[in-house]
């Protein structure tokens, strides 16, 4: 299977495409954190949040200043870098990376203190029960207060004046609230007029629609569920054209050596079943359901990457890398372990042989 180049697509709505969006180059090596915003998302259970918090070690060993914005209720960046806490403001995890948690209800207190007189009393407001039973009725209000945390994210700077965060690594939260969050200027395109909100949303949807600032990546397993999910995400997003696709990275994949040797294998168990030699027999088949695994993996790898190829062409786009990702065995990761996987993940080949 050969390596394919990045597609291009979207979900930010019916919003001006920039020209770049429809012929984005692909992304090779390092060049996928050059970006300002890097987006994540797929199914609960695929590794995103992993593959991450790998991306953005790998982002600090290469000198760059990453910082990881988890979204939701989650707490899995404290357990990834094994700290006590990770609130609203980036604190420093380990390794040169910053991470914070963006809760709706911290990013509508921020949102509200920009527009009433204190913080205090946008958390009263917020806190008010008959005020926080509308915030809750009403449409897109925390994407809104999310993509008001991100902007004031994207507009820090250093000293020198460089950006503070380089680049923001985004862990979108369950795929139905990413594609909420992603489509938000259609979503509030007949809620609201001109004015400081629709502003704020228009500024960031034209960002996130920058190719050459804003990736999105989609993270799934090489099983037939998870591939089928991600085909159907891919083309939702792509129908819209207006988000840049960085990669498809298929996580945990399995990788045994023994491909190649199937006859082989099957000579020994049938050697071992003539000689009446039970463990070796059943280490044979145990060989032989590995290998069964690994090319039904193979296979949903190619139904992925044949899936990608049709989708783009019907919407003339470019289709996107695949990154194979290995099946790492440890219970909970280690820094080494998060390590290989960053790199893996910026392989120069984005596709391995399959």
């Amino acid at each position: 299977m050969g390596s394919v180049c990045v597609s291009v697509g979207g979900a930010l709505g019916n919003a001006p495409v920039p020209a770049a969006a429809h012929a984005t180059s692909p992304t090779t090596g390092s060049e996928l954190l050059d970006h300002r915003f890097l987006l994540f998302t797929g199914k609960g259970g695929v590794g995103k949040s992993t593959v991450t918090a790998a991306l953005a070690i790998e982002a600090a060993t290469q000198g760059r200043s990453p910082l990881v914005v988890e979204l939701g209720h989650r707490a899995t960046m404290r357990s990834v870098f094994g700290v006590d806490e990770v609130g609203f403001t980036p604190r420093a995890v380990g390794h040169g990376v910053h991470a914070m948690s963006v809760e709706i209800d911290q990013a509508v207190v921020e949102y509200m203190a920009q527009h009433v007189p204190s913080r205090r009393l946008a958390r009263a407001i917020v806190g008010n029960q008959v005020l926080e039973r509308l915030f809750r009725a009403m449409p897109a209000v925390g994407e809104i207060a999310t993509v008001n945390a991100l902007h004031r994210l994207e507009a820090e700077r250093d000293g020198r004046g460089r950006p503070r965060w380089s680049p923001i690594l985004v862990d979108l939260d369950a795929t139905g609230h990413a594609l909420m969050f992603l489509e938000l200027r259609e979503v509030v395109r007949h809620l609201m007029g001109a004015g400081p909100m629709r502003r704020l949303i228009d500024e960031m949807a034209d960002l996130f629609a920058d190719p050459q600032r804003t990736r999105l990546n989609l993270v799934t397993l090489p099983d037939e569920l998870p591939v089928t999910e991600t085909l159907e995400l891919h083309a939702r997003v792509a129908s819209a054209r207006s988000v840049g696709f960085g990669r498809v990275f298929v996580n945990r994949v399995p990788r045994s050596g023994l491909r190649g040797h199937e006859a082989m294998v099957e000579r020994l168990r049938q050697a071992a079943q003539q000689g009446g030699d039970a463990e070796l027999r059943a280490d044979a088949e145990l060989a032989q359901r590995v290998l069964a695994a690994e090319t039904e993996a193979r296979r949903q790898v190619e139904r992925l990457t044949q899936g990608l190829r049709r989708q783009s062409a019907d919407g003339g786009g470019a289709v996107p890398a695949v990154v194979l990702l290995p099946r790492l065995t440890a219970a909970r990761m280690q820094l080494e372990d998060l390590r290989r996987l960053g790199r893996a993940a910026l392989g120069s080949t984005p596709t391995e042989d399959a």
